[in-house]
């Protein structure tokens, strides 16, 4: 009986989508990265398309690589045609300086859902329809995302007198801008964010006065029964639940990420299970997992066909709808798609092809929206799929047939694997009680020599779990590996433990969703039901929130690595190429080797020569998947090692380093000493008057959603991609928000030598959390007055400012900041902190020494501040403003600039001009930008 090879299942006529996918991905980013023309584009699809056309009637043999090609020039076409803007757009209006944001305009349209509700806040999504300015009326197309704070009680009358929904037509008086784009190496743009959510620009409203209603749109009746059953879920938990469980349940359940606890959102990305809190895949497959639960229990499955077509079509129905009703985010829209086509492939009698399935998901959603390739929430979320579809079913269904062989007409020898595997396959699978069963009725009886661990777990009847738990194991330690280098990339984190925590976090987002919806569902029935359900709902969220503290302290359970910039970063694509051969061993691996009796004498010669040249090539291929496997893992261990440590710091330059960052509202500066020591003064930050006041202002935290920080996406990226992972001196000057906050984070995220701080307040929130950072990391906290002075690497560090507090309460404000002097040979900086006029005439009145070549201005240019007397006493070459491009206060005032411009200082300003980085070898100085000059 000759053996026939198994075919792989990686083939293109298995898997089509696969390569094709793969095309149109290809097109996309080329296009993404090159920019072409217009008229080299076009007429390359349509001699690529023709082609392809001709050799596939022709049958010709490379049609399908002419094919690919062909459908990798749609893909950069329809990338174009997404990045092409009209020019009735709100961005190119913007772009045009048609609309400006210092010019409030009227803006008309229809909102796209109904106001999307906050704490204390409200955002519409609005599709504009015309603007309005200086007695002109101009058509424009495009969305604009709008927000609006809810403060008092008069202003959300106000506002919920104007009964905005879906479809409500509007006239609002408001300005419009992109959002704000930090200039830093590392740092996120939230026009991005922006432009995969459909929005071109966003404004702020500043009362309910401002917003007109004029009338109604006509709108989907389906999406309105949806948008409004979304608002009465979001509703009903409030009434069910307190924080932080009802912030979980919304972002869970409905979506709305807006009130999700600050403490819930660090613990989980600590732990590496913020994905539980983000609709997706997993969320999609527990509702489908309960539909048909539910129909189990009605008897739909056990009865007739047309019943159970009928289940699946509705269990669809309620999926999509749902997904419509959540926003189609990315993850969302990718799981309904595959268990959509899991559901109706038996129905049509074919087995669906799992990786065939991914693929298929990401070639429609991508075909739709091109921009989607660059999104990571996409990037991460097929990526996780990808490794269960492509590493975990594979290699589950290879331990079965280990674990489940025994000899038969097809499969007479034993499986070809290690002993090991052999051992863990028969302990997962092997049938102890089945296979005597079947030999006390058997003709022919023999016995089989199978791991001893498989008949006690028999006996003991956990089998069945065992092989949950190891198949959880697995799946988990595949999403972890598949998505390592994009969570390094996006996120600056590594976390091994969560190959252990995501099995916890699905369990208890089951029990979390699950959960809360019987507890929305008991409620209207039984009062003391739901209190006892929404116990558990309680635990279950205390446990997946704390899940990681027990793990927090075991050394590399989880950290943060930094990141790699420019070309370097391929590295995160070259990860791929290793994990692809182990992906491809793993198909080719054929443990039991396959047998076919030949009845015909007509195939029985053609069947010999396939036999003799599969025997005669079998010990060539074993050790060609042998090798390709060892070399697979070796690559996986190189490449997955350079991703997670990053690129190495610069060597140290024997010159002094300050590099003044984009923070927006506030201050941060990371100085880099001769030899490599670094000092980070000020960390940027949210300045925080309330919540309300906050959101008022714009902040940016509600675009991305998630508990956006300045520390953490904007200072530390920053830090990440200067190869560092460690700070040698984090130095607060004073306790407000837009210098300490971000300070905060930077101490859990590096490895920090010494937090240094000037005046130590008797209460300040700010300061308190600073502290907990620094206790909770150990990290010794040193404090600094006037007079002091210390050396790092050649570089003398002058403390002038504050004075040693004579009075109670001790304060922390902007007069009490600490004044640093850095003198390197003969170049001084001066840094300031937000210093005004009271502490610059004390500093000018003690006759110390100011003269600097490079200045910080004081207080970002506040008028309150740069007197001219203290400029004339620091005599700077060139002063740094750190204030963001559109600064809510006004920042910096015109009679500064004048003072400064006046004496021919060179003057740079942060959101105008991005990094701005000094360097100096001690007797010459370079001042570099990260926005070049136009």
């Amino acid at each position: 009986m000759p053996r026939i090879r198994g075919e792989s299942s990686l083939l293109p006529h298995r898997q089509p989508f696969l390569y094709l996918t793969a095309a149109l991905v290809t097109g996309i980013l080329l296009e993404r990265g090159t920019e072409p023309p217009l008229w080299i584009v076009w007429p390359l699809a349509g001699v690529s398309f023709v082609f392809s056309i001709t050799m596939v009637i022709g049958k010709k043999r490379a049609a399908g690589s002419v094919l690919l090609l062909s459908l990798a020039m749609a893909g950069a076409l329809l990338s174009q045609q997404e990045r092409a803007v009209a020019p009735s757009r709100l961005k190119s209006l913007f772009e045009a300086h048609r609309i400006t944001p210092a010019r409030p305009v009227e803006l008309e349209g229809v909102l796209r859902t109904p106001p999307e509700p906050g704490p204390d806040i409200r955002y519409l999504d609005v599709e504009a329809e015309a603007i309005r300015f200086r007695d002109q009326v101009i058509p424009a197309t495009g969305g604009a995302r709008l927000m609006i704070a809810i403060r008092e009680p008069e202003t959300a009358r106000e506002f919920e007198s104007l009964a905005l929904d879906y479809g409500s037509r509007v006239r609002v008086l408001v300005r419009l801008e992109h959002a704000r784009t930090y200039n830093n190496p590392g740092s996120p743009d939230f026009n991005e964010f922006l432009e995969r959510h459909d929005y071109d620009l966003k404004g702020t409203i500043k009362s309910p006065l401002l917003i007109q209603r004029i009338g109604r749109a006509k709108v989907n009746p389906a999406l309105a029964v949806l948008y409004t059953l979304r608002l009465k879920l979001i509703g009903e938990i409030d009434s069910c639940f307190k924080q932080p469980v009802a912030g979980t349940l919304k972002a869970m359940l409905a979506g709305n990420q807006y009130y999700l606890d600050r403490e819930t959102i660090e613990r989980l990305r600590q732990a590496s299970t913020f994905h539980a809190l983000v609709i997706s895949g997993m969320h999609i497959a527990l509702i489908a997992w309960a539909m048909l639960g539910l129909g189990n229990l009605w008897g739909l499955r056990r009865t007739t066909q047309r019943r159970q077509t009928l289940l699946v079509l509705l269990s669809i129905l309620v999926l999509w709808s749902y997904t419509l009703m959540v926003g189609l985010a990315a993850p969302v829209t990718r799981g309904a798609a595959m268990i959509t086509v899991g559901l109706i492939g038996p129905l049509l009698f074919r087995r669906s092809a799992s990786i065939n399935t991914v693929a298929l998901a990401a070639f429609v959603m991508l075909a739709l929206k091109p921009a989607l390739v660059g999104d990571p929430g996409f990037q991460l979320s097929f990526a996780a799929v990808a490794g269960i579809t492509a590493l975990t079913l594979p290699f589950a269904e290879k331990l079965r047939q280990i674990g489940e062989w025994r000899p038969s007409a097809r499969a007479p020898h034993p499986p070809s694997c290690s002993r090991a595997v052999r051992y863990a396959a028969d302990t997962l699978f092997w049938n102890t009680r089945r296979f005597e069963a079947e030999m006390r009725h058997a003709a022919v009886r023999y016995r089989m020599k199978k791991a001893r661990a498989a008949r006690v777990a028999g006996r003991l009847h956990v089998q069945a779990l065992l092989r949950s738990v190891t198949l959880l194991v697995i799946t988990s330690s595949s999403i972890q590996l598949t998505t390592l280098p994009l969570m390094a990339m996006y996120f600056n984190r590594a976390a091994p433990v969560g190959v252990l925590l995501n099995i916890a976090a699905g369990l208890l987002t089951a029990i979390l969703m699950l959960g809360g919806l019987a507890v929305l569902a008991a409620g209207a029935v039984s009062v003391w039901l739901a209190s006892k359900l929404s116990l558990i709902v309680t635990a279950a969220h205390y446990l997946l929130v704390h899940s990681v503290v027990p793990f927090a302290h075991f050394p590399g359970a989880t950290f943060r690595v930094a990141h790699y910039e420019g070309w370097p970063s391929i590295i995160y694509a070259l990860y791929f190429v290793p994990l692809a051969m182990l992906v491809v061993a793993i198909d080719r691996w054929r443990p039991v080797d396959r047998y076919f009796p030949i009845d015909r004498l007509t195939e029985r010669k053609a069947l010999r020569r396939v036999a003799k040249k599969a025997s005669e090539a079998e010990p060539r291929d074993r050790t060609i998947r042998r090798r390709v496997f060892a070399w697979a893992c070796l690559l996986l261990l190189v490449v997955s090692s350079g991703a997670v440590l990053g690129p190495a710091p610069a060597a140290p330059t024997g010159k002094l380093a300050v590099h003044f960052l984009d923070v927006g509202q506030g201050d941060a500066a990371l100085v880099v000493f001769p030899k490599g020591a670094t000092m980070l003064v000020d960390g940027g930050g949210e300045i925080r008057f309330n919540r309300s006041e906050q959101n008022r202002e714009g902040s940016e935290e509600e675009f991305p959603g998630g508990g956006f920080s300045v520390g953490e996406a904007v200072t530390s990226r920053f830090v990440w991609s200067l190869g560092r992972t460690r700070v040698d001196y984090v130095l607060a000057t004073h306790a407000d928000a837009d210098h300490i906050d971000g300070a905060s984070d930077v101490v859990r995220n590096f490895g920090v030598g010494q937090a240094i701080v000037g005046h130590v307040p008797d209460s300040d929130t700010e300061f308190n959390r600073f502290e907990g950072a620094i206790e909770q990391r150990r990290v010794p906290l040193a404090f600094v007055n006037a007079g002091d002075r210390f050396d790092v690497d050649g570089v003398t560090v002058e403390v002038l400012w504050p004075p040693s507090p004579t009075q109670v309460p001790v304060t922390s404000g902007n007069n009490d900041s600490v004044v640093l002097r850095l003198v390197y040979g003969s170049v001084a900086v001066l840094l300031t902190g937000d210093i005004e006029q009271a502490a610059e005439h004390e500093l000018v009145a003690t006759g110390v020494d100011l003269r600097s070549d490079v200045l910080k201005v004081p207080h970002h240019g506040s008028k309150t501040s740069s007197t001219e007397a203290f400029i004339d006493a620091v005599q700077p070459r060139c002063a740094v403003i750190s204030v963001g491009e559109r600064s809510r206060f006004g920042h910096p005032h015109t009679s500064v600039v004048s003072r400064y411009v006046g004496r021919g200082v060179r003057l740079f300003q942060t959101g105008r001009d991005g990094t701005v980085t000094v360097e100096t070898d001690g007797r010459t100085l370079e001042v570099r930008t990260f926005r070049k000059k136009e």
